[in-house]
């Protein structure tokens, strides 16, 4: 049957068919949608949740990228955010050549596809306004997460045979979770917070009944308003406890008239009174402001106050010996693994070289002193010595609110192990 097409009219058309299909797949592909989808997840992960994912075994690569959000790599004229995550992967493929290269074909292909993803998600789909850190695990379908938070992280890209999770337990470790108790009489509302995100609960208390008795009334309704309130107290007590047990909080927040917050905290555990870091003495009734920069104003007064005394306690150390500080100092006792403690403001930035293999870092372009491997370049060592430092248990305090008191130490100083020598 003729088809009214000459043989040179239906290739063409049979050849732009083929195109338009192969750009639906490619649109299709490079849609990121398990990436979008993995953004409906409205609170921050669970310590217990990420170690768990790190002991699932996987049938494709793992691709973990950690990116930190400031002011100058979110500018969109010049597309920095997605700029940075090309060195970042740049750097990944090279590091990680030998590893990508023993791959079957088919894994390749999916890391291929997952690093397209994780691409147009950041350059089309993220909106940086309000976080600090974007976060994102992603092996083909078999894992998808994207966590936004409000918290300071290190730059990174990893791929390897499981999730790089240290830098993200670091960050879940290192901000608190926080519990926030207003109480007033009948009612008390609790709030659980860590990184921006709210946890409600409520504990309301009726008038107990009370036996007849041959006290005059107001001595009566003095009597049944005290037990109420006391009443009311210790079930505010007991419910306080068992959110801040179970929701691993590290601190907690008391709000209401200081009469009513003095007779609460004699119900308090123990526990919860040593953790006590705010009291913000008002009506909850008649207070408007809103609670959580209440409570966010409260972390950061007390963070502020824990730099202020981490930085402190670093003047008993005799310099040279216990004590190192500046960036070239501190590095060259991380890379004799001397390093015990370090505090370090969250403004220096410093580009360098590194071996991932040997965690040997450098400010200068030279080979490894380990394996004599040509160092790749760093956009920023200091984040480096960081995720070096977290694998190797060092204690880190990266310093927010109080870096001024950092100057006299240029930025960053490590406390070291005691010298051993021989006898």
């Amino acid at each position: 049957m003729p088809s009214g097409y000459s043989r040179e009219e239906r290739e063409k058309q049979v050849t732009a068919v083929q195109r338009l299909s192969k750009k639906q797949r490619n649109d299709n592909l490079l849609r990121p949608k398990s990436l979008i989808d993995a953004l409906t997840t409205p609170e921050p992960p669970l310590l217990a949740e990420i170690k768990s994912m790190a002991e699932v075994e996987y049938a494709s690569p793992v691709t973990s990228l950690y990116l930190r959000i400031e002011p100058e790599n979110v500018a969109p004229p010049e597309k920095a955010l997605i700029r940075y995550f090309h060195s970042l992967k740049t750097r990944a493929l090279e590091e990680q050549k030998d590893f990508i290269a023993a791959l079957p074909k088919l894994q390749k292909e999916i890391l291929s596809d997952d690093l397209k993803e994780i691409e147009v998600f950041i350059d089309q789909y993220f909106v940086p306004a309000g976080y600090r850190a974007l976060i994102i695990f992603k092996a083909g379908e078999q894992l998808n997460r994207v966590f936004k938070l409000p918290a300071w992280t290190l730059d990174a890209l990893a791929i390897g045979g499981d999730p790089h999770i240290a830098p993200l337990e670091a960050v879940l470790e290192e901000n608190e979770k926080i519990l926030f108790v207003e109480v007033s009489i009948g009612e008390s509302r609790l709030l659980v917070y860590h990184l921006g995100y709210l946890e409600a609960d409520r504990i309301t208390t009726s008038m107990p009944n009370k036996a007849k008795t041959d006290e005059p009334p107001f001595k009566r309704n003095e009597q049944r308003r005290l037990s109420h309130l006391q009443w009311h107290l210790k079930a505010t007590a007991t419910r306080a406890y068992q959110l801040f047990q179970e929701r691993f909080c590290t601190g907690l927040i008391l709000m209401g008239e200081r009469q009513v917050l003095s007779s609460q905290e004699e119900f308090l555990h123990e526990r919860l009174r040593a953790n006590i870091i705010s009291r913000i003495y008002a009506s909850p009734a008649a207070d408007p402001r809103d609670r959580q920069e209440l409570i966010e104003a409260a972390v950061r007064e007390n963070k502020a106050a824990r730099e202020a005394k981490a930085i402190a306690d670093l003047a008993q150390y005799k310099p040279g010996e216990q004590l190192v500080f500046g960036l070239r100092d501190v590095i060259e006792a991380l890379n004799s693994f001397l390093i015990r403690k370090l505090v370090i403001g969250e403004n220096l930035r410093q580009k360098g070289y590194v071996c991932k293999a040997h965690h040997y870092l450098s400010l200068e372009e030279t080979g490894c002193a380990f394996c004599g491997a040509k160092l790749l370049p760093a956009e920023s060592i200091v984040d480096e010595m960081i995720e070096i430092a977290y694998l190797h248990s060092v204690s880190v305090m990266a310093v927010e609110h109080r870096q001024d008191l950092l100057i006299q130490y240029n930025g960053i100083a490590a406390v070291t192990y005691p010298h051993v020598t021989d006898t």
